[in-house]
């Protein structure tokens, strides 16, 4: 994303968003951690339409909570944050989930 002011340009580098939405996502409860690929070393994907983000999450969330639940809460942390740390509207927060850990011997369990 550029922005032109009269005073110059502001460019948005959409790796900075994911980082951003990838801070958000991580802190809401029931998400165990994001799952990187190479398309997506955060974890997740953000492209960039003018001053409009979408958002690809993908984590894993932690056994016994409600998946649904817990991909609304992220869908609103990384709206949230993302607009108020870069001014973008967030058009889309897709949120897959990919596995969810069971706690156990080798799983702490959540605080």
């Amino acid at each position: 994303m550029t922005d032109r002011t009269d005073r110059g340009h502001t460019r948005i580098n959409p790796e900075a968003v994911a980082r951003v939405a990838a801070h958000a996502a991580r802190q809401v409860p029931g998400v165990y951690a994001l799952v990187p690929v190479p398309a997506r070393p955060h974890g997740v994907a953000v492209r960039l339409d003018d001053h409009v983000a979408s958002v690809d999450v993908d984590l894993v969330a932690w056994y016994g909570r409600s998946v649904l639940a817990v991909a609304d809460a992220v869908r609103d942390a990384v709206i949230d944050r993302v607009r108020a740390s870069t001014g973008l509207a967030v058009r889309e927060v897709t949120v897959t989930v990919d596995d969810l850990v069971v706690p156990g011997p080798d799983v702490p369990v959540p605080r």
